[in-house]
């Protein structure tokens, strides 16, 4: 593992505590309303980075990043705001969920962290980063797809023992 394979878990592990102890202080609400901007920040900005570039004669990575962190903190104000209208709140269930949505938020972060990453560094570099064992994890979901596989496969057998 690389310098930015630590980077990235360093920034993943940082969210998930901050956003846990913060749902277990407050409520999950706030971080679900949190992680789901986080992911419409990193979605829109992803989107809307090459035409801004292209328009403005910037570095599309330089773009990206100053996008998605202005609608990250765009998102947080509306997160906060949504809390403050519903107040939601899982009760017992505010600090397990509130690790989720972290990871959820940390996820989206660490996607744009090595994108931007990628994107700035050129030539063998750029694949070198996106080789790494962290970066296929948080592009390519490979630990979720098979898991996934596995289940739908263990669901396929009880349903019909051929597949099995």
């Amino acid at each position: 593992m690389n310098w930015y394979d630590w980077v990235t878990l360093a920034i993943m592990a940082t969210v998930v505590v901050v956003q846990a102890i913060r749902g277990s202080k407050t409520a999950a609400g706030l971080i679900m309303f949190e992680a789901a901007g986080g992911v419409i920040a990193a979605a829109a900005a992803t989107a809307l980075a090459p035409g801004l570039a292209g328009a403005t004669h910037v570095s599309e990575y330089t773009v990206l990043f100053v996008l998605f962190i202005v609608f990250l903190v765009l998102a947080f104000l509306l997160a906060h705001m949504l809390f403050a209208m519903t107040g939601l709140s899982f009760q017992s269930l505010d600090g397990v969920l509130s690790l989720f949505f972290g990871l959820v938020l940390a996820w989206a972060v660490a996607h744009m962290f090595l994108r931007i990453m990628i994107g700035s560094v050129e030539g063998d570099g750029a694949q070198a980063i996106a080789d790494s064992p962290v970066a296929r994890e948080v592009f390519q979901f490979r630990t979720w797809n098979a898991l996934l596989r596995l289940l739908f496969k263990a669901k396929a057998s009880d349903v019909n023992p051929d597949l099995g």
